[in-house]
C-alpha cells in the first residue's frame, strides 16, 4: 500500500496531516500542503511547530518524522500513542522552518500530525484593516477601487 498525505484540517493557524500506509514516505511542503484558502505567504520564512502526534500500526510498523534529515520522533506502530507536546508545556521547534518528511517502515501505520504555523503565513482576508476595500485574492486592499488605500 503506498504512503498516502491527507490535510484532514487548514485553518489560518493549525493544520493536522495524516500519513498513511505502508514501507515508504510522504513530506508535507510547509509553503503548499498547508496553506489554507484564504491565506498567502507573506514573504517570510513559513515556520510551523509540531504541537503533536497520534501513532498507530500493526505490529513490525514503525513512523520516523524527519526536518532537513534531523530526526524529530521514531515510534513503533504497535507502541503507538498520542504525544501532546503542548500538554506538556512545550512545541517542537527544531528545524522549524523545513518540510517535514514522514516516513513509514515495515507494516501499515498512521501518524496525525498536529502542526501550529507560526511565521510566514498571511490571511488575505483583512475585513478590520481595509473594509469595504478589502481584496480577499491577495494580502492588502484592493488595487482596481477608487478611492482604495493601495490602488496605483
Amino acid at each position: 500500500m503506498p504512503v498516502t498525505k491527507t490535510v484532514l484540517k487548514n485553518t489560518h493557524n493549525e493544520a493536522v496531516v495524516k500519513v498513511a500506509g505502508t514501507a515508504a514516505g510522504a513530506t508535507i511542503t510547509l509553503a503548499t500542503d498547508i496553506l489554507s484558502t484564504n491565506q498567502a505567504l507573506d514573504g517570510a520564512t513559513q515556520t510551523v511547530n509540531l504541537v503533536g502526534v497520534q501513532v498507530t500500526g500493526l505490529l513490525t510498523s514503525s513512523v520516523t518524522i524527519t526536518r532537513n534529515s534531523v530526526n524529530i520522533l521514531t515510534v513503533a506502530g504497535e507502541n503507538g500513542g498520542y504525544f501532546d507536546f503542548k500538554q506538556q508545556g512545550f512545541v517542537d521547534t527544531i528545524q522549524n522552518t523545513r518540510d517535514i518528511t514522514v516516513t513509514i517502515a515495515g507494516a501499515e501505520a498512521q501518524a496525525y500530525l498536529i502542526l501550529h504555523k507560526v511565521g510566514g503565513y498571511a490571511p488575505t482576508i483583512e475585513l478590520a484593516t481595509y473594509g469595504a476595500y478589502d481584496d480577499p485574492t491577495r494580502i492588502g486592499a484592493s488595487t482596481t477601487m477608487s478611492g482604495s488605500p493601495d490602488k496605483v
